[in-house]
């Protein structure tokens, strides 16, 4: 099974050298995801297909021209032709505009959470590298230094000054940190690919940026994208509501007709002969409902427990986030701390430690045993330095993210 793992880490690695590769800083990656990434692109459209089906709620409905041709006056064939149009109550016709502003709204909104996912996304999957990155050029100096260990224990056994317990020692030492280099390696090329399909590169993507501090988020969890989602979502089950009980409101109908009624008319105490000729018009007016209003109620419940629905729901995802908020900022305070401890003494001993156990090794003044233990003690203390530089950046990067403040 170790001989198949490393078979696989080594075709990772061939493969990840092998492609070509694209250096980006924070802010490019960044910007290359919003622009490229398939999902942005998906929720802009769906951004654009709210806009234009907000026009649609202006719908007066249809126009209708009928024309009715034969003998309904008298033998004669006499014609009509009547137009009407069906016209919603104004206070339904109103509700069904605000519905599609609200509609459209709550689309753009969802594009505002897609981009705050996705640069989160992008951000954690960039630090993560940067910190695989920094552990490699560690590893690296580890692999320097048992190189220089396992030279200088194989100089003493030669000569009688060592033993082979030492020799197998250093050269197990040497071993463990190579392969700590392949694991992380392919920890590398894997967050390598998986920026490249976020960013949607036909190349690998390699960090531009140092391994840094970052700074502290500024911003207000009441401006968390799914927050002020959630909350739209509220406005249009409310607006829906609305529609719905303003249908129980008749419809204006309105209308004009033109015929003709062929025959004789008495209209100035004479009887007068009207031929094809003289048409008639005159204007309709009506209102129209439905005779069963069951369907009606229906539909005006449903609505009503879908508001209340998103209402539940929006109550919970905010006292969720509110509970995610104060977690990242105790979580920001926890690690500021552990990484003050390194930046303030723990990197400083660690230099010393392992410079003054180089030396004292080197003439003799320490075993191979003392050494080793002040080795490790030293690079533990490096490998901390990192993890904690890393939980303290995601920290920060967390809090950019219920703030959406990307």
């Amino acid at each position: 099974m170790i001989y198949r793992n490393k078979i696989l880490i080594g075709m990772l690695l061939l493969i990840g050298f092998s492609a070509t590769a694209q250096k980006m800083n924070r802010e490019e990656v960044v910007q290359a995801a919003l622009a490229n990434n398939d999902q942005i692109k998906a929720a802009a459209l769906q951004t654009e297909q709210a806009k234009q089906l907000k026009k649609s709620y202006a719908d007066f409905g249809n126009f209708s021209a009928t024309l009715m041709k034969g003998e309904y006056n008298t033998i004669q064939q006499d014609n009509n032709l009547t137009f009407t149009q069906s016209i919603p109550f104004p206070a339904t016709l109103a509700s069904q505009v605000k519905l599609g502003k609200e509609q459209a709204l709550g689309a753009e909104r969802n594009f505002t959470v897609t981009q705050n996912n996705l640069v989160y996304q992008v951000k954690t999957t960039f630090e993560l590298l940067l910190y695989h990155s920094a552990q490699q050029q560690l590893l690296l100096s580890q692999d320097s230094l048992f190189t220089d260990f396992v030279r200088a224990a194989s100089v003493r056994f030669r000569t009688g000054e060592g033993t082979s317990l030492e020799k197998a020692t250093a050269e197990s030492q040497l071993l463990e940190v190579k392969n700590r280099i392949q694991q992380n390696e392919a920890d590398i090329y894997i967050l390598q690919t998986r920026l490249q399909v976020l960013v949607k590169s036909n190349d690998l993507i390699t960090a531009a940026d140092d391994f840094v501090k970052l700074n502290p988020a500024t911003g207000s969890v009441e401006s968390n994208p799914t927050l002020l989602y959630e909350l739209q979502q509220t406005n249009i089950s409310k607006q829906a509501l609305r529609v719905e009980r303003n249908k129980f409101l008749p419809n204006l109908e309105v209308g004009y007709f033109n015929q003709t009624l062929i025959g004789f008319q008495n209209t100035t105490g004479t009887e007068d002969f009207y031929d094809k000729s003289k048409r008639f018009q005159g204007f309709i007016v009506g209102v129209s409902f439905p005779l069963w209003v069951a369907p009606q109620i229906a539909r005006s419940k449903a609505s009503y427990y879908q508001h209340e629905a998103a209402q539940k729901n929006a109550d919970y995802v905010k006292a969720t986030i509110n509970q995610e908020y104060v977690e990242a900022q105790r979580e920001l305070k926890k690690n500021e701390a552990s990484l003050s401890f390194y930046e303030t003494s723990a990197l400083k001993n660690a230099t010393l430690i392992l410079s003054q156990a180089r030396k004292a090794f080197g003439a003799g003044e320490i075993g191979y045993v003392e050494y080793l233990q002040s080795v490790r003690t030293a690079i533990d203390i490096k490998t901390n330095y990192l993890l904690a530089l890393q939980q303290h950046n995601l920290s920060i990067l967390k809090l950019e993210y219920l703030t959406g403040s990307f």
